[in-house]
């Protein structure tokens, strides 16, 4: 409530629920409030970025019915975290694709959410990437039976579109089909003309801040690149 009352405050016409739980057959203001959120989580993943972790669904368990087998929601202790290391980072650069792929799974590092992040009982993503403001080393007590951790906070669940148009380097790896986000994002159904035109639009995207720069009283709304952004974000591409 704290947080709707502060968005509020800012001139966000948000409501109550999440937006990943909106309920079916809402009234235009409902969905106008959708968008909202779907807005500020695009912000939010622009900001923090690169702080990207990747989460890692447990294999599927099903369940019986009386109509079959129904596939059984993760748990959300179940889920796994990971974060790029520095050393990473810093190799990337060479190798071949498949060197490159095979090294962005060797080099990531298992995260944890800190408890009193609000994602720390979501069991459930539409975005298989979470983005967090910092991470903290635990240390290790054996005390207490505890072992070394890093913890990430303030964790918030990253837009696919939000990492397409304001992360970092796109490339195509034909071999997956998938595109990759700074060599180690990877999305599925990746290809060449969907990289070319993100990357057109990152160019328009890039121009058209500037001309806000310029001329802060620049009114974006009527804008085609604006409208297409807006419209990309607040439908997910769909």
């Amino acid at each position: 409530s704290q947080l709707v009352a502060g968005l509020r405050g800012l001139g966000f016409a948000v409501g109550g629920e999440d937006d990943r739980n909106w309920r079916t057959g809402a009234g235009e203001d409902d969905r106008k409030d959708d968008r909202n959120w779907k807005a500020l989580r695009a912000a939010v993943c622009a900001a923090f970025y690169p702080n990207v972790a990747r989460v890692d669904r447990p294999p599927k368990e099903y369940i019986d019915s009386f109509a079959g087998a129904i596939e059984k929601q993760a748990e959300a202790r179940k889920l796994r975290y990971f974060v790029l290391t520095d050393a990473a980072s810093n190799s990337l650069a060479d190798g071949t694709d498949t060197e490159r792929r095979f090294q962005k799974r060797e080099d990531t590092l298992r995260a944890f959410l800190h408890p009193s992040s609000v994602l720390f009982k979501e069991a459930s993503y539409s975005c298989p990437y979470v983005v967090f403001s910092s991470k903290q080393a635990q240390e290790a007590r054996p005390d207490l039976n505890k072992q070394a951790r890093l913890n990430l906070s303030e964790a918030s669940e990253a837009s696919v579109f939000a990492l397409l148009l304001f992360g970092g380097g796109l490339r195509t790896v034909s071999q997956w089909n998938e595109v990759l986000v700074d060599e180690w994002i990877a999305f599925s159904s990746g290809s060449t003309t969907v990289v070319a035109l993100v990357e057109k639009l990152r160019a328009e995207i890039d121009a058209l801040l500037l001309r806000k720069v310029e001329s802060p009283r620049l009114s974006l709304a009527a804008v085609p690149v604006a409208q297409a952004v807006a419209k990309l974000i607040s439908t997910d591409g769909l």
